[in-house]
């Protein structure tokens, strides 16, 4: 199997460095146009499923993939961004500012720190991981792409690669960049390409934008 991870295209919040979580958040222009981008590259994968995240910004750029490539959309909650609670429309300053104690312990444990009425890393990469299983089970030998976020793809990672999750940070997925595992049958997930943004450049130049 192989499985191709797209994160969706930008949102004005993007630009901001706004928490977004599970909000309904638009794509913006620009991000309409990395997702186009993303489908035009995709488009000679033979790809036979295409599965997204049912929050509106990854649900979004997956509709704008499958209408280029002839694929209908499944939304797989287990894709969803981490669940930021009442970090949602905050800044990383104005979290800081609001919630120094807080803040501090997600600085000593990144990982497990649950986030305010939300969920900690370590609890949404358990049901990513549950949910690409799900997938490897029912797409034996396929190409599957997926419409997620840049948490749930860096946590993926995290996974594969035996690394600590409290170094996700050290990972970054650009918006509407493609990242590609394999699974063979005899052989475990193995790694193919991360933050793959050749298909942006040229057109729209990659910025960095939370969760």
């Amino acid at each position: 199997m192989r499985l191709l991870l797209v994160r969706h295209g930008e949102t004005d919040w993007n630009t901001t460095l706004r928490y977004q979580g599970h909000l309904a958040i638009s794509l913006n222009e620009r991000g309409r146009n990395q997702s186009l981008r993303a489908a035009e590259a995709l488009a000679q994968e033979g790809a036979s499923a295409l599965y997204a995240s049912d929050v509106v910004r990854a649900w979004e750029t997956a509709v704008i993939i499958g209408q280029l490539l002839g694929l209908d959309p499944q939304p797989l909650p287990g894709l969803r961004e981490v669940d930021v609670g009442l970090w949602e429309g905050l800044t990383p300053d104005e979290l800081y500012a609001r919630y120094p104690e807080h803040m501090a312990e997600i600085e000593r444990d990144p990982a497990n720190t649950v986030r305010l009425g939300g969920e900690s890393y370590a609890q949404m990469q358990l049901r990513v991981v549950a949910a690409i299983e799900e997938l490897r089970v029912r797409h034996q030998g396929e190409t599957v792409i997926v419409a997620t976020h840049g948490g749930p793809i860096r946590a993926l990672i995290c996974h594969l690669l035996g690394a600590p999750l409290g170094s996700f940070s050290r990972l970054w997925i650009d918006n509407g960049a493609i990242s590609e595992i394999i699974h063979h049958p005899r052989y475990i997930w193995r790694l193919q390409r991360v933050n793959d943004v050749c298909h942006l450049k040229g057109a729209d130049e990659a910025r960095e934008g939370g969760e």
